[in-house]
């Protein structure tokens, strides 16, 4: 009998991708996928999954191909929630969409399933799928209501805000003020999950900041010594390594360190 397989990756998205391909690859189903930082004492027996873009590319390719162009931004966005062992969730759910296709994509799937000749999923996979989609429109609200409702305060030299999300939201909402805000510096601090969003001239990067110390925002004289400056300064933004590689919306410059806190 063979020991039970675990899977321990670095907690970024395209990580969580490449486990992916290490089990079809390899032949093998995880019994449990773990992030780097939260391996338990006794996970010495944890296959460590390298992340490489170009097999995280094809993975996210493959879910447009075998299940539909939506179960691409229903995956991205489970990652990004706080979802209990998110990883073996959307494990089990992307396994299951590469056998169901498009049924996946809607609760139960019944008229799917007689659409396509096939009988209704399981009771068991149908609360896979509802769990999954429910945690999938969880986030979107999330996001649009941060993004109606998100003052910044503005500063001679950049605007600034700062949010308490329950999800991971800084990626969607890093794109959104980007268009909105183009022109314009701006750091937004996701004090939650210790990651800020930061906009300049040369573009927009998500990145994660530990026990940052927010100014007081009314000390217009010091905010830009106290933040703005030391983040310019200290963050660097990368070119993408081929820009072929940006897949519809996953940008490189904005998953390159997201990973659960």
């Amino acid at each position: 009998m063979e020991p039970d397989v675990e899977y321990i990756y670095d907690g970024t998205f395209e990580g969580f991708l490449c486990c992916i391909y290490a089990s079809y690859v390899r032949r093998e189903v995880p019994k449990y996928i773990y992030v780097e930082e939260g391996l338990p004492l006794l996970g010495e027996t944890a296959t460590w999954i390298p992340t490489e873009w170009e097999k995280a590319q094809s993975v996210y390719i493959s879910l447009s191909k075998k299940i539909g162009m939506e179960a691409q931004d229903i995956v991205k966005e489970v990652f990004l929630t706080r979802l209990p062992d998110k990883e073996m969730t959307l494990f089990r759910y992307i396994r299951l969409g590469y056998w169901m296709g498009r049924r996946i994509l809607f609760e139960g799937g019944t008229e799917e399933s007689e659409s396509y000749g096939k009988p209704p999923m399981p009771d068991r996979e149908e609360d896979l799928v509802r769990q999954v989609l429910m945690a999938s429109r969880g986030y979107r609200a999330e996001v649009k209501n941060i993004e109606g409702s998100l003052r910044f305060r503005s500063f001679p030299d950049v605007m600034i805000s700062c949010i308490t999300p329950r999800n991971l939201v800084l990626p969607g909402l890093a794109d959104y003020f980007e268009k909105r805000f183009g022109d314009t510096n701006f750091l937004l601090y996701d004090k939650t999950n210790q990651m800020a969003a930061v906009h300049r001239e040369e573009g927009t990067m998500v990145t994660r900041i530990r026990n940052m110390q927010m100014p007081v925002l009314y000390d217009e004289m010091n905010v830009y010594e106290n933040l703005w400056k030391p983040c310019y300064e200290n963050i660097h933004i990368e070119t993408p390594m081929n820009q072929r590689y940006a897949l519809n919306e996953m940008k490189q410059r904005l998953w390159c360190e997201v990973s659960d806190a």
